[in-house]
C-alpha cells in the first residue's frame, strides 16, 4: 500500500533537492531518518522529482527557442520584403538607362 508523503516532508525534500539534487547513499540514509521514511522511498521521490525537473527544463528551452526563432523569421520575412522594395525601385531605373 503506498503511503503518501506529508506536506512537512515533501517541503523537506524539496529544499534537499534545491540543495543537490543527485542523491549520495549517505545523504539518503540521513533523509530517510529526518523523515521517518525507507531509505527506497526517498531514492525513488528524489528520483520522480528529477523526471519532473528535466521536463520543465526542456519545456522552458524550447519555448525560449520558439521565441528565438519567430524573432528570427519576423526578422527575415521583414528583410525579403525590404529587398523586394529595393529591388521594385532599381528595375525601372535599369530599364530607363538603356
Amino acid at each position: 500500500k503506498k503511503r503518501r508523503l506529508s506536506v512537512d516532508q515533501v517541503q523537506f525534500l524539496e529544499k534537499s533537492f534545491e540543495v543537490e539534487n543527485k542523491l549520495e547513499p549517505e545523504r539518503k540514509i540521513q533523509l530517510a531518518k529526518d523523515l521517518g521514511l525507507q531509505p527506497r522511498q526517498v531514492a525513488i521521490w528524489f528520483q520522480n522529482r528529477r523526471a519532473r525537473w528535466k521536463t520543465k527544463r526542456l519545456e522552458k528551452d524550447y519555448d525560449l527557442l520558439q521565441s528565438s526563432y519567430d524573432t528570427l523569421k519576423a526578422d527575415y520575412d521583414g528583410l525579403l520584403r525590404e529587398k523586394d522594395k529595393l529591388k521594385a525601385e532599381v528595375n525601372p531605373l535599369i530599364y530607363i538607362h538603356i
